[in-house]
């Protein structure tokens, strides 16, 4: 990069981190002397790519703060899908990075918009995300296993994707059956002996387990699960059809899309123009749906029948009769 391109990268950086000690930690990171570091905040140093990318790595730096973007047209993706042969550690690794408060003068916000439950919710349900995660990518499901699978490490990775989404600002517009998918996926399991009756009865229980959450969530405004969380969240119900998963990442004014195709895969972009479109979408639907977070009791407790109705009419499918909550 030219000096002007060099010095306004460092202008962005500044903005962007949360200390007023960024000169000593370039100077850990890239490993000279701070009389070096003010050099090339100046520009009077050149700052090379090796060091851009210990910059990017170190500190998790956003697209918007690398290069900015706003006028380019062509978007560029970043595509992880475990069921292609990435490795699942690697994948949630990712994703709990782009969570991270490190080095961030502003609190993580999350905006999404989808058809489906977010796979989040999965990750407070233990049976159900074992379930999700050998559907996803692929692998077979031992019938009667009611066991999780994954190292320490998996459950760490699950555990800190969890608190920070539980402790971030949401704003989330579902659809009508949010649900629908993994209903279906549990029948297809069911009839082609791939899972027990008796797995699957426990499967729909921690759905159960999650419309409870859910309820409680929309009572209350907050994401709260035991000790854990406390997070604002607004949900929004949506009649028309969402399609697939738009999750968006904020801190501040750094931005991540995430794209999804009903599955533990995304396509994910830093692009700013996309992301504040894909926001402005977002927020379009929220005007197009109904709030049901601290709506009328009437209403919130018609959509959680809703969901309840929903699980109950599954299991009659495969010929069981769970009992639910309510």
């Amino acid at each position: 990069m030219d000096r002007s391109e060099q010095i306004a990268f460092f202008n962005r950086l500044k903005e962007a981190m949360p200390n007023d000690s960024l000169a000593q930690e370039l100077s850990e990171i890239l490993k000279l002397s701070l009389d070096s570091i003010y050099r090339r905040f100046r520009g009077e140093s050149a700052l090379t790519y090796g060091e851009l990318l210990h910059i990017q790595e170190a500190l998790n730096l956003k697209q918007s703060i690398l290069f900015p973007t706003e006028h380019i047209e062509e978007v560029n993706f970043i595509y992880a899908r475990p069921a292609y042969g990435n490795d699942m550690k690697i994948f949630l690794q990712e994703i709990a990075d782009q969570m991270s408060l490190a080095h961030r003068k502003e609190e993580l916000n999350v905006s999404l918009a989808s058809d489906d439950l977010p796979f989040f919710m999965h990750f407070l349900t233990p049976e159900l995300l074992n379930f999700k995660l050998h559907v996803f990518s692929n692998t077979p499901i031992v019938p009667d296993s009611h066991e999780q699978e994954g190292s320490s490490e998996m459950q760490q990775l699950f555990s800190t994707i969890l608190v920070r989404w539980l402790e971030a600002s949401s704003d989330e517009v579902w659809g009508s059956a949010p649900l629908d998918s993994t209903l279906k996926q549990v029948e297809y399991c069911v009839a082609n002996k791939l899972i027990s009756k008796n797995h699957a009865a426990a499967l729909f229980r921690e759905m159960d387990t999650l419309i409870e959450i859910i309820n409680e969530w929309t009572r209350t405004g907050k994401k709260t699960a035991g000790p854990i969380g406390g997070g604002p969240i607004r949900i929004y119900h949506s009649e028309l059809n969402v399609g697939e998963m738009n999750l968006m990442l904020r801190f501040g004014e750094e931005y991540s899309v995430y794209k999804s195709n009903y599955g533990y895969g995304y396509l994910r972009t830093e692009h700013p123009l996309f992301c504040q479109e894909t926001n402005n979408w977002i927020q379009e639907m929220e005007n197009k749906s109904i709030l049901i977070t601290g709506s009328g009791e009437k209403y919130r407790v018609r959509y959680i029948d809703m969901l309840k109705n929903s699980v109950r009419q599954s299991a009659q499918k495969i010929g069981l009769d769970v009992a639910l909550t309510r």
